[in-house]
C-alpha cells in the first residue's frame, strides 16, 4: 500500500534547530523505540550532538501527523566500505498496517544509493522479533552480531 506523506530532511544542525517544534512532535513516537529518553530536553540535547557528527533525522507527516522518522549517518568502514547505517527507523504503532515503514525504509534505500552508498546497514535489538520480520521481508539479512559493552 502507498500511503502518501511529507518527509522534513534535518539534514543538519541548524535544519535541526530550525525545526524544534517538529521534533518536539516527533519526540513520542520516537520514544516509543527509545523509552530511556523520558525528558524532552536531553533527547532534544543527545540529537543535537548526533546532528554536530553528521547523523541526519528525517520526520515524516501526514496532514500534520508524525508517523515516521529515521535517524542515520554515512559513514566508511574496511568491509561494507561506504555505508549508510540507519540507526532508527519508527512508525507509528497505529499506523503500521498502512505500509509507511516501507516506504520510509525504501525511502531511506534511494537515499542511499543518491550518496553511492554501497550498503544500507542497521542494528535491530534481539528481543525486537517484529522488526527482524520486517527486515527479512524486504531483502535484509542477519550477516553479523553486533557486540557491546557498557563502559
Amino acid at each position: 500500500m502507498n500511503t502518501a506523506f511529507n518527509i522534513t530532511a534535518l539534514d543538519t544542525p541548524e535544519a535541526l534547530a530550525a525545526h524544534r517544534e517538529l521534533v518536539a512532535r516527533a519526540f513520542p513516537l520516537h520514544q516509543n523505540l527509545r523509552p530511556h529518553f523520558q525528558d524532552f530536553e536531553r533527547y532534544w540535547q543527545q540529537l543535537q550532538y548526533i546532528a554536530a557528527d553528521r547523523g541526519r533525522l528525517h520526520i515524516a507527516e501526514i496532514d500534520g501527523e508524525v508517523v515516521a522518522l529515521a535517524l542515520f549517518r554515512t559513514q566508511h568502514n574496511t568491509y561494507q566500505h561506504k555505508l549508510f547505517f540507519l540507526e532508527d527507523l519508527v512508525t507509528a504503532e497505529h499506523r503500521r498496517s498502512e505500509g509507511i515503514g516501507a516506504q520510509m525504509l525504501a525511502y531511506c534505500e534511494d537515499l542511499a544509493r543518491a550518496e553511492g552508498c554501497h550498503y544500507l546497514s542497521l542494528d535491530s535489538a534481539t528481543h525486537r522479533t517484529r522488526a527482524h520480520k520486517f527486515y527479512y521481508v524486504h531483502g535484509y539479512v542477519a550477516d553479523c552480531f553486533h557486540f557491546a559493552k557498557k563502559l
